[in-house]
This record gives structure tokens, sequence and C-alpha cells, in this order.
């Protein structure tokens, strides 16, 4: 039995997972816990400035002695791969064989960031919130309107605090070693995600040793719920295909 982490991105929740139940093989077990920057759990965890640990910490808590696939979302993306290098420059690497990191937030260099980035990426998240409500509530759509308000409703209790725990981890990814990281790493990218752009999946696909990417075609910045059979058919086939032998050192 394969076991899987799935971790949710910034203001969501474990509940984005639920529409891949039918698609998982009967081999795999999958643990989705909720995380601290989830919708209601945001205002204990704002001011933590090290989210990082945190992940750490969930993942030691896995049920059933570890994980063989970690997959992280949108901001816990990039949280995993600050772990990753973080372990892997201590000399001691996570213990998991391998990991995907889907719609990830990433730049090479921090010239990379400009001003006139910082107004469109704000004026995202609202719009990002919303076609999550809408794509999760599935044979029930949510009126425009009304999808407007929650969406809205949603960036307010992420707040200004939770707003900048994110850009600053998404600002300190040029100094992410991810050269140290040897664990095999998918990156999944959406080729219409308006708010983490392909461009990113594709270069850190490429800066990583191990790493290699997919990209869902038409796809935005939900791909597990916009195409759950495609998503689950790529973690199925990563995790068949990856080298499962541990990594040296550990």
């Amino acid at each position: 039995m394969k076991r899987i982490v799935l971790l949710h991105g910034l203001g969501n929740s474990s509940g984005i997972w639920t529409g891949l139940a039918a698609h998982w093989r009967p081999d795999v077990r999958i643990h989705a816990p909720d995380l601290p920057w989830n919708g209601t759990g945001i205002a204990a965890w704002r001011h933590e400035r090290d989210s990082a640990r945190l992940v750490e910490e969930v993942l030691a808590a896995t049920p059933g002695g570890g994980a063989d696939l970690v997959v992280a979302h949108s901001f816990s993306s990039v949280l995993l791969l600050e772990l990753l290098a973080r372990r892997a420059l201590a000399g001691n690497p996570l213990d998991v064989p391998g990991v995907v990191l889907v719609n990830p937030f990433y730049r090479r260099a921090a010239d990379d960031f400009e001003w006139g980035m910082m107004a469109p990426l704000l004026d995202s998240f609202p719009q990002t919130m919303s076609e999550g409500i809408r794509l999760q509530s599935g044979d029930r759509p949510i009126q425009p309107e009304l999808r407007a308000d929650i969406a809205r409703r949603l960036c307010e209790w992420v707040g200004p605090y939770g707003w900048l725990r994110f850009l600053d981890a998404y600002l300190g990814t040029p100094l992410i070693r991810v050269a140290a990281i040897d664990t095999p790493c998918l990156v999944i990218g959406g080729d219409r995600d308006a708010t983490a752009d392909v461009a990113q999946a594709r270069t850190l696909a490429a800066e990583l040793p191990r790493g290699r990417v997919r990209v869902l075609p038409g796809g935005g910045h939900f791909p597990m719920l916009e195409r759950p059979a495609w998503f689950t058919g790529v973690l199925h086939d990563f995790l068949d295909r990856c080298d499962l032998s541990p990594v040296a050192g550990t």
C-alpha cells in the first residue's frame, strides 16, 4: 500500500481533494490534513514566520509511518520546496521518495520580481479564490455575485498578515538552494493559470536536479478540481516511475 500526503494551499482546506476520491487506485492510501493556513485556521497562524517547519511537523505525524509521495499545492508547494532544501543542506534529507509541486510560485532570481507585479498578484487572489469556490461547488453552482462575496470575505479573513506570509515565502524562492534537492520531483502547472504562471512551473522543474514537469492544457490554478482523472493519473504514473530508493544519507 502506497501512502500519499496531500497538502492544500492558502485559504483552502482538505476538502479541495475530495473530488479525487473516485479516481485513486485501490493500492493507494490518502492522508489529507487540514493545515494551519486553512480557511478557518488562519487567525492562529498568520503571524507564523516559519511555516516550512509546520509542514515538517505535519509530515512527521503522517499515520502509518511516513509517505511514499507528498503532493503540495500553491502556497504549500513553496513551503515544501523550502523544507526539502533546508533538510538537504543540513545533511538530513527529508525521508520521502517522491514529491509533487502543484501550481508552484517560483522565481529563479531576486531581480525577477518587479514592482509592477505587486498589484496584479494582489488583484488575482480573490479571483483565484472565487474560481476554487466555483469548481468545488460542482453540480450545485453558486451564483457569481454570491461567489464573489464569499471570495472577498475569505480574502479579508486571510488579511494583511496572512497575505504577507504568502508574499514573504514567494519572495524567498530565489534564496532556496533547489540544486541541493536530490528528491525526485514532479512539477505540475496549468497553461492558463492566471495566478502562478506556468512558466514558473517549467523553470522550477528545470532547476531541480531530478525534476520533471507536466502541464495541463487549458488548466488553471486548481487541476485537482478541473481534471481529477488526469490529475490522479499523473500522480499514479509518477509514483510508479520515480526512483523510490532512499536518498543517499537517509
